[in-house]
């Protein structure tokens, strides 16, 4: 049974996968780890729906692209529904984990999701525009304005993690948030 959520969220191209796979490699020094989003389960009912490829949508190609404004209205949809739904969808994807990091938190309701589940630590991964830039970012209207990439930004976050390609830096914020987790997971 899940002990342990850490919760991820932050901007587009700001690092929150690349983060969330070190802190996964971390955590299985003293836990068995899951990694899931929310949006997975959303991307995965949607390409069924409309007959897409899953995988293609899990990366940050063309196609993912070009149906992510709809795929947003649609699991808004599904939301209003029941708030929880992708949530309890990504954490229950492996029960016998210890620890679920979650890579993509875009809500309060998602978060709020992952604390009444169980312990939670919610980290912010920032990055410059300047460096989500040189990571492929450009803005869009109606997606980087809409609640799935603000809907966190006034968020009390446990941890912010600043992510601009310092990785002594990184390394040393990634072992605060082991050593928290290690705490949060033996208590």
């Amino acid at each position: 049974m899940v002990k342990l959520t850490v919760a991820i969220s932050g901007k587009r191209k700001s690092g929150k996968d690349f983060v969330a796979k070190r802190l996964a490699e971390k955590l299985r020094q003293v836990a068995t780890v899951h990694l899931a989003g929310v949006s997975h389960s959303l991307k995965q009912e949607y390409a069924q729906i409309h007959d897409l490829n899953y995988d293609e949508l899990l990366t940050d190609g063309p196609e993912k692209e070009r149906h992510r404004k709809d795929m947003i209205e649609w699991g808004e949809q599904k939301r209003k529904q029941d708030a929880g739904y992708f949530c309890r969808k990504a954490v229950s994807a492996d029960p016998n984990c210890d620890t679920c990091i979650i890579t993509d938190c875009r809500r309060t309701t998602d978060m709020e999701f992952f604390k009444n589940y169980c312990k939670t630590l919610a980290v912010r991964i920032d990055a410059d525009l300047e460096v989500r830039k040189s990571r492929g970012y450009s803005f869009f209207y109606g997606i980087d304005d809409a609640e799935s990439e603000c809907g966190l930004d006034d968020y009390k976050h446990d941890f912010v993690l600043q992510n601009n390609g310092d990785d002594a830096f990184l390394e040393k914020q990634m072992d605060e948030i082991f050593d928290i987790c290690k705490t949060l997971l033996s208590n």
